[in-house]
C-alpha cells in the first residue's frame, strides 16, 4: 500500500508543475513542454529520437525530476516557411548567433529575418533552464565516440576520451566538468570530456561550457542502457 501512495505521489509531482509554450518560427509552431519537478532537469530537443525520451520519462517516473522537450511537424531538425521561402534548422545548433547562422546556411538559405525566427525559440528554451545540472537526452545512428578518436572529425573538440572495449560506443556521455568526466569513467561507462575551447556550433554543451553539462548519448535501440545512465549522470 505504501509503495502504491509512493507511486502516486511521483506522479503527482511530475504532472502537477507540467507547462507548455507554444513559439511560431515563421509558419511553424514549436511547442515546449515543460515538466518540472524535484531531481535532475533532462533537455530533450530533437523530435525524432523517442528512445531518449522514452528513457528521461521513465526515470523521472521513478525518481521524479523535470523534462524539457520539444515538440514540432518535423523530425529531427525544425523546418519553416517565411514570406514562401523555406528554412531549416538543427535545433540543438541554435543557442549562440554563430550556431544559427550555421545551420540555416547549412540545410537552406540564411537571412537576417529568418535568423531572428530561429533567435525566438532559442530565448525561449534559455529563459526556462534552470540553475544547476543540465541532462541532455539523445539517439545517435551516425554519430558516436567514436567522431572524438584520434584521427577522427571532432577530434580537435575533445580533452579527453574514455572507450570500455566491451561497451557500446554508441553509448556515451559527453560532459563540460571534468569532476563528471572522472566519476563517470571510475563507474565504467564511455565518456568525452569536452574541450574548454570548443567551436561554436551553437549546441547546448557550448552554451552550457562553463555549467555543469552532461550529454547522454545512446542507440535508438538502447533504451535500457539510456536509462541506467540517465540515472547515474
Amino acid at each position: 500500500m505504501k509503495l502504491h501512495w509512493l507511486w502516486i505521489l511521483i506522479f503527482l509531482n511530475v504532472t502537477a508543475c507540467a507547462s507548455k509554450q507554444t513559439v511560431m518560427v515563421g509558419d511553424e509552431p514549436v511547442t515546449i513542454n515543460y515538466s518540472k519537478g524535484h531531481g535532475k532537469t533532462f533537455i530533450h530537443l530533437h523530435h525524432n529520437e523517442q528512445t531518449a525520451l522514452r528513457a528521461a520519462e521513465a526515470v523521472v517516473q521513478r525518481e521524479g525530476g523535470s523534462i524539457i522537450s520539444l515538440e514540432h511537424r518535423g523530425g529531427r531538425n525544425i523546418v519553416f516557411y517565411l514570406q514562401g521561402t523555406r528554412h531549416e534548422f538543427d535545433p540543438n545548433r541554435i543557442f549562440s548567433d554563430e550556431g544559427i547562422r550555421k545551420t540555416l546556411s547549412m540545410f537552406g538559405p540564411y537571412s537576417l529575418k529568418a535568423h531572428q525566427e530561429v533567435q525566438k525559440l532559442a530565448q525561449k528554451i534559455k529563459a526556462i533552464l534552470p540553475e544547476g545540472k543540465i541532462v541532455a537526452v539523445h539517439n545517435n545512428a551516425g554519430y558516436s565516440l567514436k567522431n572524438y578518436l584520434s584521427g577522427n572529425s571532432l577530434e580537435q573538440e575533445a580533452q579527453a576520451v574514455h572507450l570500455v572495449p566491451s561497451k557500446y560506443f554508441r553509448n556515451f556521455y559527453l560532459v563540460t566538468q571534468i569532476q563528471d568526466y572522472l566519476r563517470l569513467k571510475s563507474q565504467g561507462f564511455n565518456g568525452v570530456l569536452q574541450k574548454k575551447a570548443a567551436t561554436d556550433d551553437g549546441s547546448l554543451s557550448v552554451y552550457l561550457a562553463k555549467n555543469e553539462y552532461i550529454n547522454v548519448e545512446a542507440g535508438f535501440d538502447q533504451l535500457a542502457e539510456q536509462i541506467k545512465m540517465l540515472q547515474h549522470a
